[in-house]
C-alpha cells in the first residue's frame, strides 16, 4: 500500500544521527610568512654565494658570502613584512 502524498508524516521519526567528529588538524610547522622569509632568505644567500664564487673563484669565501647574506636577508625581512 503506497503512502498517500497528502497524508501526514508517520509517527515513527527515524533516530537522531550523532554528528561525525570534526578531524584535528596539526597545526602547521611554519607559519606562511616564516616559509617566505625563509624561502627567499636562502635563495638570496644561494644567489650570493654562486656570484662570489664565479669572482673570488674560492669556495669557503662563497659559502661564507652566502651564509652572510642569508642571516642579513632574514633579519632584514623578518623588520620588513609584517
Amino acid at each position: 500500500m503506497a503512502r498517500d502524498q497528502r497524508s501526514p508524516a508517520s509517527t515513527h521519526s527515524d533516530p537522531l544521527s550523532t554528528p561525525e567528529p570534526v578531524p584535528v588538524r596539526k597545526p602547521a610547522l611554519l607559519s606562511q610568512r616564516t616559509a617566505l622569509i625563509l624561502f627567499i632568505a636562502v635563495v638570496s644567500g644561494i644567489g650570493v654565494g654562486v656570484l662570489t664564487f664565479f669572482a673570488e673563484k674560492s669556495l669557503p669565501k662563497a659559502v661564507l658570502a652566502g651564509v652572510i647574506a642569508s642571516g642579513g636577508c632574514t633579519v632584514g625581512l623578518h623588520n620588513l613584512i609584517d
